[in-house]
């Protein structure tokens, strides 16, 4: 016997199931506009109860190489298969589920974080209040962009930064202090201290 759970937590008995043909054919007939909004809003109804406590929301982006013609497969960054057509997926996932919330495929010359921006942003408040604790990001996504859209929306976030050289020159300056938090058990060796970086561009 076989069980689905409703909306609202309910147990019921499930009478049949849809092939994946008969789904497949009957997202095809939705328009796009349509059957995104239904995909999102039921991928979002299937997991916001789990998201009951503080987590963090990771993201990244990832290269596909293709081979053969593709439709958006473009020369762009790809440091594994170099010279070769790709597709770039940037994705939206809960860290410690790795449990995936959103995908947004693009062109190969499309793997900026600014391509992802009006993802994480839609994604952000749809999340309302079940947004994560923590937003983190490697250094493709420490830039105005990101960084603007969490602290607008008041988001805490985590975003490695590239190597430039006013950060080299903050990590000179940080070298030199005496005020680095102490090691500790609780914090796993780690030392941490606190300064400001004005990042080029801001107002």
């Amino acid at each position: 016997m076989s069980f689905r759970c409703t909306a609202d937590g309910e147990a019921s008995r499930l009478r049949g199931m849809v092939s994946e043909d008969s789904v497949r054919g009957a997202l095809a007939a939705m328009p796009p506009d349509a059957s995104d909004a239904w995909m999102r809003q039921s991928l979002m109804a299937s997991v916001r109860r789990a998201l009951d406590r503080p987590w963090v929301l990771d993201i990244d982006a990832t290269i596909k190489p293709l081979y053969g013609r593709q439709e958006g497969a473009e020369l762009g960054y790809n440091p594994h298969k170099l010279g070769r057509p790709s597709h770039v997926l940037h994705s939206f996932w809960i860290g410690n589920l790795r449990l995936v919330l959103d995908a947004v495929l693009a062109s190969g010359k499309q793997h900026s974080s600014g391509h992802a921006k009006a993802a994480l942003g839609r994604l952000l408040d749809e999340l309302g209040d079940k947004a994560p604790a923590l937003v983190r990001g490697d250094c493709g996504y420490g830039n105005e962009d990101i960084i603007e859209l969490c602290e607008r929306r008041e988001q805490p976030y985590l975003l490695r930064l590239r190597k430039t050289a006013n950060v080299k020159r903050l990590i000179q300056r940080l070298f030199k202090r005496e005020d680095w938090t102490r090691a500790s058990e609780a914090s796993q060796g780690w030392q941490a201290i606190e300064d400001e970086l004005r990042l080029s561009g801001w107002a």
